[in-house]
């Protein structure tokens, strides 16, 4: 009978585990100059009521939740005045859906926005990154969400993340590439001006040839390491024009041009990265493993038109609503986010401004610590009961930037502790959490 009852206890308990999570997929899409006529882009080769049809199949299957996208008329050019308006009308939110909405972005020549889906996420904010560069005015988007939790009205308890989204500058050339330089290094300037690390992505078409361009290296190896940005399907390498990067190109579709580029699949020009707490599952959301992919390569095509006949990752017709709507593929990837919101990460400044703290809360079998330090110093850790009794000691050799440190709690009964840093017998930092 015991085990019978204990059977039960912890399929219950599993299955509450399985509630208490969600997911979150995000989509990244270059949609070829939707709406905006110019002199290769037509009516007749780009038409924007074709793309509707051609991004409802391929919406329909990856169904994302956070949607973002790059060369949408930004400035209500014929034909459509409201592109982003006509899009959501007529490629999301039709067939029966009805949660998509979109964000706003100023008048520009090619916008970069999101839509979204209302029932997972809600908008909090917005930002412009807005520059001008040799006498063009360019604008990235930054979008602060947060999470629709069940018990959001009565907790009023949710997680946030951050989207920033950028088309940078086209071409190979040494100029370029210091565009490209100038306009990341915009884009890093916002994420510091957040002030503390956070849930970041950023995503877009990088038009990056190779991982060691000033551009691509100002996200994966910052000057401040707190806001270091990571490729989640780990395929940092030269990619361009390489075959074994050949399931991370995501341009072009086509072998021959017109109003998409030509040159077949050789390209890794489409991105989303995420920081460290995104990686990490530090503060509620966390990348799921293995599930970041250019949407329709199957590697098959390397240096050729998209496989459109014989795909073996998307349905064929997936495939071919692929190629007839842009040149570029879109790039995926899902995050697992906790319903169980409960008291929020404990991120506090410390006593004496030497390191900042975060770690999961509640815990469950492990306390895993993020330390980010400005100095190498040896550093004692206590954990105290609400009687003051030190539970569990523990000892870390710091050094500068991020330390991680995981301290099994199996011993400790379920309730609150108190977590106390110690510099050479000076205390540096406190912070509590609840042992489940």
């Amino acid at each position: 009978m015991k085990k019978v009852l204990v059977t039960v206890i912890l399929g219950l308990s599993f299955l509450n585990n399985l509630m208490a999570e969600d997911t979150i997929k995000v989509m990244q899409y270059n949609l070829l100059y939707y709406g905006k006529q110019t002199d290769w882009c037509t009516t007749s080769n780009n038409n924007i009521d074709n793309k509707n049809g051609y991004l409802q199949t391929i919406i329909e299957h990856v169904k994302p939740d956070i949607f973002s996208v790059n060369e949408l008329d930004g400035d209500g050019s014929y034909p459509v005045s409201d592109d982003a308006q006509y899009l959501l009308d007529n490629a999301l939110n039709v067939n029966g859906v009805g949660y998509y909405r979109k964000t706003e972005s100023p008048s520009t020549f090619l916008a970069n926005i999101i839509f979204y889906n209302a029932n997972k996420v809600i908008l909090k904010s917005s930002h412009d990154i807005s520059f001008n560069i040799s006498g063009n005015d360019k604008v990235y988007n930054a979008y602060k969400f947060y999470y629709n939790s069940d018990a959001l009205e009565t907790t009023n308890d949710t997680a946030f993340f951050y989207c920033v989204v950028a088309h940078l500058k086209a071409g190979d050339g040494s100029t370029e590439r210091t565009q490209r330089a100038y306009e990341t290094s915009l884009i890093m300037d916002y994420f510091e001006s957040i002030g503390e690390k956070g849930n970041y992505l950023v995503m877009g078409d990088f038009n990056v040839y190779s991982p060691t361009e000033e551009c691509f290296q100002n996200f994966i190896n910052p000057d401040n390491s707190w806001y270091t940005f990571n490729d989640p399907s780990n395929q940092i390498g030269e990619w361009h024009e390489n075959y074994n990067y050949r399931y991370s190109h995501t341009q072009s579709t086509h072998s021959s041009g017109g109003c998409p580029a030509g040159g077949g699949m050789d390209d890794r020009f489409d991105f989303i990265l995420a920081s460290d707490y995104i990686i990490n599952g530090t503060d509620h959301f966390e990348y799921i493993s293995n599930s970041y992919k250019a949407v329709g390569q199957d590697g098959s095509k390397y240096n050729s038109s998209l496989n459109t006949t014989s795909n073996s990752v998307v349905p064929n017709a997936v495939a071919q609503a692929l190629y007839n709507m842009s040149d570029h593929l879109p790039v995926y990837l899902e995050m697992k986010v906790d319903q169980n919101l409960g008291e929020p990460l404990a991120v506090e400044k410390n006593l004496f401004n030497e390191v900042q703290v975060t770690f999961n809360n509640p815990v469950n079998d492990y306390l895993n610590l993020n330390i980010s330090s400005y100095k190498r110093d040896q550093t004692n850790i206590d954990i105290i009961s609400v009687t003051g009794r030190a539970e569990i000691k523990e000892q870390v050799n710091l050094k500068i930037g991020i330390n991680r440190k995981t301290i099994p709690i199996t011993s400790l009964e379920s309730g609150v502790y108190i977590i106390k840093l110690y510099n050479t017998n000076r205390l540096i930092y406190t912070g509590k959490f609840i042992k489940n």
